[in-house]
């Protein structure tokens, strides 16, 4: 098949959206599919990849990659990526990555309805149940993938810190509900070690909280990392802490803590429950009190997590593989190409 697939946001930029987008791409090039990519992020010097990708494209570039193919997939709704449809119509596919605007379609702001309405013109895939109740029509849902490859178990790596957060620092985050659940903590006696990575743009807010709630001795600061880096660190702790507030999609970071051997500890926002499965606990959004007690049973059970987490780790991180998710989208697009027949 020869595919178009556009992502707002793509490699260099580092996300759960752009991870996946780029491990699909991948994938369907590994089958022998022809795929091509546009994207609006920049990007200086573009490594080698077994796809093409335009960035920032002409209009008569666009012209020309639509006709070269066969179906049209888009990551997410982009009203700046639809219209050469008009002129040259293919077969469209949305990869829905997250909501629109809130979860509940009482909370669709004007632009998000057009969207909803939107995703009647073509094919949907979800990468969460959560997301798929919230859109008018049918959407299949394919669970995101994750970089097996990149995140696993490294026996030698002791996991000698308790408590890791990693994520872009805005507050949607919920960095906030993570230290005041371990100021609570600190307060009833528990002193857990915590590793916070990231940047943007409430860094300086989090460590002025971190500062006034006197927890400088238990709150590391480790800045923005990825990869190999993020890896190691991910291997060096215990329990991995996702505390988003809203807009959480599904949450590729909870299977990449998993993988590292982490017990995920995630709210209850959106698709990140099925992110976690049975591999963690969660609580609910924006309670730092749920979290702190979620954390204290957890660092005081130790010895039941096996049985309790890690013996479900392996089918669930199975069931995420880049080759089994990739077997889903594959199921959408070829049944696209037989209606076409």
């Amino acid at each position: 098949m020869r595919l178009l697939i556009s992502a707002n946001s793509f490699y260099p930029a580092v996300g759960g959206y752009e991870r996946v987008a780029f491990i699909v791409a991948e994938q369907l090039c590994s089958r022998g599919h022809e795929v091509k990519i546009i994207t609006f992020t920049p990007s200086m010097q573009d490594a080698r990849f077994p796809f093409e990708v335009y960035r920032n494209p002409g209009i008569g570039t666009l012209f020309k990659l639509f006709r070269w193919s066969e179906i049209y997939i888009q990551n997410n709704v982009s009203f700046k990526l639809l219209w050469p449809l008009l002129f040259c119509w293919r077969p469209l596919v949305f990869v829905h990555h997250g909501f629109y605007a809130g979860s509940t379609k009482s909370e669709l702001s004007l632009r998000a309805r057009l969207k909803h309405l939107i995703t009647l013109l073509g094919s949907n895939i979800s990468v969460s149940t959560a997301i798929t109740q919230t859109l008018p029509g049918k959407s299949c849902v394919a669970l995101n993938p994750y970089q097996d490859d990149v995140f696993f178990r490294i026996s030698n790596i002791e996991k000698n810190r308790d408590l890791f957060f990693v994520g872009r620092m805005v507050s949607d985050k919920g960095i906030d509900v993570l230290i005041d659940a371990v100021a609570k903590l600190r307060d009833r006696g528990f002193r857990p070690s915590v590793t916070i990575a990231g940047s943007g743009p409430e860094a300086p807010a989090m460590r002025n909280k971190v500062a006034q709630l006197q927890l400088h001795d238990l709150v590391t600061f480790v800045g923005r990392v990825t990869d190999e880096k993020l890896n190691e660190l991910l291997n060096a702790h215990k329990i991995l802490v996702v505390p988003t507030r809203e807009n959480e999609g599904f949450g590729v970071v909870a299977l990449e803590g998993i993988a590292c051997g982490c017990v995920v500890v995630g709210s209850t926002c959106g698709g990140l429950p099925e992110a976690i499965g049975r591999c963690g606990k969660t609580f609910p959004n924006g309670d730092s009190s749920a979290l702190a007690d979620v954390l204290q049973n957890l660092l005081t059970n130790q010895n039941t997590w096996n049985d309790e987490f890690f013996i479900h780790a392996k089918a669930h991180l199975d069931a995420h593989r880049p080759p089994v998710v990739t077997e889903r989208y594959l199921e959408v697009l070829t049944s696209i190409l037989h209606s076409k027949k």
